[in-house]
């Protein structure tokens, strides 16, 4: 088993090493398994990768893209930044105190952290380099808020984990939103810090009534959160139902109230959608296989036993760290669907509430996003600044150090992350 689980790992890090993309990587570093196993063949293969993305909940992913990719089309994002400049950029440093906040408002409507840098970061991180902040400021802000997309509800990643785990989605919905709103305040605290330290501006403060008229303009937008989060907390609709919703009052927004997208407009938002949804869905796909084929060769039951003699109350630290160490080489998704069920016998056997132990690793496997050599949040937010990435990850430090801090409230406190649940329950 052991030789068999060192092999598979050595063909998927070369294949990484010669830059095949992740998913294709995990597919591939099974075929020859496959192949040479007598009851395995590339017919069960395919089966494999059909079944790990066979789920009704699943289609909830695509929705939540395709409603942020209608949201971004339609100008909503100008919106929330207009509503977030209002209310706090007039602060000392106030352009990274907004990046944070529409990170938040932004995060609420897609769920995606990489729609976040793609569709804030191209606004911010030029208009803040104008300003005089720093390029990597600018880009290492931008990389870390992205990150509250992943954790504050609707979460693409909570949707993944409550299909593989049987989790309430709904539930999770509500355990991220305190960690996602701490994260927001810590990172818009840092900023004023940093701003203070290095002499960045402050905007002129807008009159009250800008800030009722930014208020109303971006109201409509943040009631897609209320749909959803409500629908779903509620019991009025499925994980999935809700992502159709917030889907055809996107529409509703973007071709009817705001008129800022035409029905000519339509195709090129679901190609930029499809292509969106296309690589993570497959990554799903690809390691399901992987899971597959390590649970064939019974290689969980290695990871059981180095994990029976961990401490009950040590079990959270332990997945914390594997999570943030495979956040850092492998898309979440992916790293999900390998190692819930590799987890998930010691998990069960501590007793961990099924809803904390999911919020805190999808809170770990968000820190991946801006940890080299994956760090996609990173990396988009360096590309759009056109720095290297080395430059921002200073800048960006302590930012990470909050999103740290609160993966280890997280932990400590339970009820950080159990308190809304429990009274949605």
């Amino acid at each position: 088993m052991v030789v068999v689980a060192l092999s598979l790992l050595a063909i998927f890090i070369v294949l990484c090493l010669l830059r095949v993309p992740i998913a294709f990587a995990l597919m591939l570093a099974c075929v020859p398994f496959f192949l040479m196993a007598d009851r395995l063949n590339l017919e069960l293969l395919t089966q494999r990768a059909y079944a790990g993305v066979d789920s009704f909940v699943l289609l909830a992913v695509p929705f939540f893209v395709l409603a942020g990719a209608i949201m971004n089309a339609s100008k909503v994002t100008d919106r929330l930044l207009t509503l977030a400049q209002a209310i706090v950029g007039w602060v000392r440093g106030g352009l990274g105190m907004v990046n944070v906040a529409a990170s938040m408002g932004f995060g609420g409507v897609s769920g995606s952290s990489t729609a976040d840098v793609a569709g804030l970061g191209s606004i911010l991180i030029p208009q803040m380099q104008r300003r005089g902040y720093t390029a990597g400021f600018a880009v290492g802000i931008t990389a870390a808020s992205a990150v509250i997309g992943t954790i504050i509800p609707p979460s693409i990643q909570m949707v993944v984990w409550g299909s593989l785990t049987n989790t309430s989605i709904g539930a999770m919905f509500l355990g991220g939103a305190i960690p996602g709103i701490a994260i927001g305040v810590g990172m818009m605290g840092v900023a004023y810090i940093q701003a203070r330290r290095h002499g960045y501006p402050r905007e002129n403060r807008p009159p009250f009534r800008d800030v009722l008229v930014a208020l109303r303009d971006s109201a409509l937008a943040l009631v897609m959160i209320v749909i959803v989060l409500g629908g779903i907390v509620g019991g009025f609709v499925t994980a999935t139902e809700a992502a159709v919703l917030a889907v055809l009052y996107a529409l509703f927004l973007g071709l009817v109230v705001y008129r800022t997208i035409k029905i000519r407009d339509l195709p090129r938002i679901l190609r930029e959608a499809a292509l969106l949804t296309a690589l993570p869905l497959f990554a799903l796909a690809a390691a399901g296989v992987f899971a597959y084929l390590l649970a064939f060769y019974r290689i969980p039951f290695i990871f059981e036993d180095a994990l029976a003699d961990v401490p009950s109350w040590a079990i959270l630290w332990v997945v914390v760290l594997i999570f943030m160490l495979l956040g850092t080489f492998l898309d979440a998704l992916p790293a999900m669907a390998i190692m819930i069920p590799v987890l998930a016998p010691a998990v069960t056997a501590a007793g961990v509430d099924p809803v904390h132990y999911g919020v805190v690793s999808v809170l770990a496997l968000a820190f991946g996003l801006i940890t080299p050599p994956y760090g996609l949040c990173l990396l988009l937010a360096a590309k759009i600044g056109k720095i290297p990435v080395a430059r921002a990850i200073r800048p960006m430090l302590p930012f990470a150090a909050v999103i740290v801090g609160v993966i280890v409230l997280a932990v400590l406190f339970p009820q950080f992350v159990l308190w809304l649940p429990g009274l949605g329950a």
